[in-house]
């Protein structure tokens, strides 16, 4: 389930990204939570089919807006270029997140997906 957690996660999130997570000790401090989130969250969860990429990221990218988790949903905006979530799409997911979790929720995250956009076209955003 590892490896196929890995390739799911790298496919969405970047290669980079998951080489960084798996960087350095596989014994240190917080490498076996990296073994087990990319296990269950991105082979398991990510990985059952049904939904595709493109579908789920727009669920997590919801998920993570509403709860105000702005450093995964950072991430996950700059990983919309891997999913083919548009930027229609990230404004439609936005204004649901406005009437089911609250118009503050959805401004932070309109905010961090202008600049994290800004950083792509700036060539800064990875």
């Amino acid at each position: 389930m590892l490896e196929k957690g890995k390739a799911k996660r790298a496919s969405v999130m970047g290669q980079p990204f998951v080489d960084r997570a798996f960087a350095g000790d596989p014994e240190a401090f917080g490498a076996d939570f990296q073994r087990f989130m990319t296990e269950y969250a991105w082979g398991a969860v990510w990985g059952r089919g049904n939904l595709t990429d493109r579908e789920r990221h727009m669920i997590t990218i919801g998920i993570l807006a509403a709860l105000g988790r702005t450093g995964e949903l950072s991430g996950h905006l700059r990983a919309t270029a891997n999913t083919g979530v548009s930027e229609r799409d990230l404004s439609d997911v936005l204004h649901q997140v406005a009437i089911y979790a609250g118009v503050p929720a959805a401004l932070g995250a309109f905010n961090l997906a202008k600049q994290v956009y800004a950083e792509r076209e700036e060539g800064r955003g990875e």
